[in-house]
């Protein structure tokens, strides 16, 4: 038979993932902090632990699903393949599962970096979408947004001086 806090505690979980994609650790750290300190607090750890366990067997919660959906929104904010790595790690999918989804990514689409990377030329304006006119601190600038978001120098070279507006637009439509 349950118990009372186990189905407290479920509903909790069920809450948090309608409203939210989750990978099993965000889930049971959502839990831990809401049972804390209140009366479901005795014997959480174990009811948790069950709950994950069995949303896991009803593929309700599958971090692989999750971290390839993640990565497939990251890549259209323009992240680099090491950034979404990075923010996966931060998530609390393990290392086997990112490099799982990184592969099947790169299966897909050999040229995701570059593709990455244009749609985040475009969606910020930099490179031969600019509006101003370029200085050294522009230049700067367009490399920092894209050093930040994890590219290489080469390959932001390439995008920012390289490759006219037309020809990023081909390689965003082509991947789409």
């Amino acid at each position: 038979m349950v118990s009372e806090n186990y189905k407290k505690i479920e509903s909790k979980a069920f809450w948090y993932l309608e409203r939210y994609a989750s990978s099993s650790k965000n889930l049971r750290d959502y839990l831990r902090k809401k049972v804390r300190d209140t009366e479901l607090n005795q014997d959480s750890e174990i009811i948790i632990n069950q709950i994950i366990t069995n949303l896991e067997k009803q593929n309700i919660l599958n971090d692989a699903v999750f971290s390839e959906s993640k990565s497939r929104t990251f890549i259209n904010k323009g992240w680099s393949l090491s950034k979404i790595k990075f923010r996966l790690k931060q998530l609390g999918i393990n290392s086997e599962t990112i490099e799982i989804c990184i592969d099947n990514i790169k299966a897909e689409e050999s040229d995701i970096e570059i593709i990455a990377a244009s749609k985040l030329v475009k969606k910020r304006s930099i490179g031969p979408f600019r509006r101003k006119e370029l200085d050294e601190k522009l230049k700067n600038k367009e490399y920092g947004i894209l050093a930040r978001a994890g590219f290489n120098y080469a390959l932001s070279k390439k995008l920012l001086y390289d490759l006219s507006a037309k020809e990023i637009e081909d390689i965003i439509n082509n991947y789409n």
